[in-house]
C-alpha cells in the first residue's frame, strides 16, 4: 500500500512537470501508464507521440513459459509443454521519466504477476513457507499445481526510436519482487507487443533436499493504451 500511494503521488506530481519545448512540441519529463492510466486517461492521440514523451516497453498484461534451473523439472514430475509453466501477469502503475528527448528514459512499475507449474499425474506438492514437498498422490485426474503470487516492482532504463506507429523498444534493469526476490529483466518490443526475458537472482523455493528453484521466464506482453491510440488515432 505505502509503494502504490509513492508511484501514485509521483504519477500525480510528475505529469504536471515540462520542460522547456525544444521544438514546437512540449516535451514532457513524466508519463504514467498501466491499468491506472488506462482506466483515468483513456486514449490519448499523443500517448505515444515518441517525440513528446518516454513511454518504455512495460506490458499492460503478459503471459508466457517460466521454466526451472538444472534437473528441477525431473526432481519434481513436473508435466512438459508451455501451458504447464506458466508466467503472467498484469501492470497496476508505470511511472517514467524522459531523459532525452523521448528516445531515453527511466520507469518503474507496480506489477500483479502469477507463477505456476502442473505436476505429472499421482503427484501433489505440499508448501511450507518457502520449502515445498512432492508427494505421491491418489487423485490421478485432478490436475494437481504448484503457483505463486507476488507484487513486482521492476525498475528500468531503456530506450526507443521515435516513431509512433512502430517503435522499436528495448530495456533492462532489476525487478523486486515480494514473493521471488531480485530477477534481473530484459525487455525488447514493436509497437504495442514486448517480448521479455526474466531470470530469478534468488531462489522461488527450495525442496526439502535443500535443492533451490531459480525460475527464468520468456514472456509476450501486450500495451493495450498503446493499442486502444493506435486505432482511435490513426495517422
Amino acid at each position: 500500500m505505502i509503494i502504490t500511494a509513492l508511484l501514485s503521488v509521483l504519477a500525480l506530481s510528475g505529469m504536471a512537470q515540462t520542460e522547456e519545448p525544444s521544438s514546437q512540441k512540449e516535451i514532457h519529463n513524466w508519463a504514467a501508464g498501466g491499468l491506472v492510466g488506462l482506466l483515468g486517461a483513456g486514449p490519448n492521440p499523443e500517448y505515444y507521440d515518441k517525440n513528446i514523451e518516454y513511454n518504455p516497453p512495460t506490458p499492460v498484461v503478459w503471459f508466457g513459459s517460466s521454466w526451472l534451473n538444472g534437473s528441477m523439472t525431473e526432481n519434481m514430475n513436473l508435466r512438459s509443454g508451455v501451458f504447464n509453466k506458466i508466467d503472467a501477469g498484469v501492470t497496476i502503475l508505470q511511472i517514467s521519466r524522459n531523459l532525452y528527448k523521448g528516445v531515453v528514459g527511466v520507469s518503474a512499475s507496480l506489477q500483479f504477476g502469477v507463477t505456476e507449474y502442473t505436476l505429472s499425474s499421482g503427484f501433489r506438492a505440499k508448501k511450507d513457507g518457502h520449502r515445498v514437498d512432492i508427494v505421491s498422490s491418489d487423485e490421478n485426474q485432478k490436475r494437481n499445481t504448484l503457483s505463486f503470487t507476488a507484487m513486482r516492482l521492476p525498475l528500468l532504463v531503456g530506450a526507443q526510436t521515435n516513431n509512433r506507429m512502430f517503435s522499436l523498444q528495448t530495456g533492462f534493469g532489476l525487478c523486486h519482487t515480494s514473493r521471488f526476490g531480485a530477477q534481473w529483466l530484459v525487455t525488447a518490443g514493436l509497437g504495442p507487443i514486448t517480448f521479455n526475458y526474466s531470470k530469478n537472482l534468488t531462489p522461488l523455493f527450495k525442496l526439502n533436499d535443500g535443492t533451490e528453484a531459480y525460475p527464468s521466464s520468456f514472456t509476450l506482453g501486450i500495451d493495450i493504451m498503446y493499442m486502444i491510440s493506435l486505432f482511435s488515432h490513426p495517422e
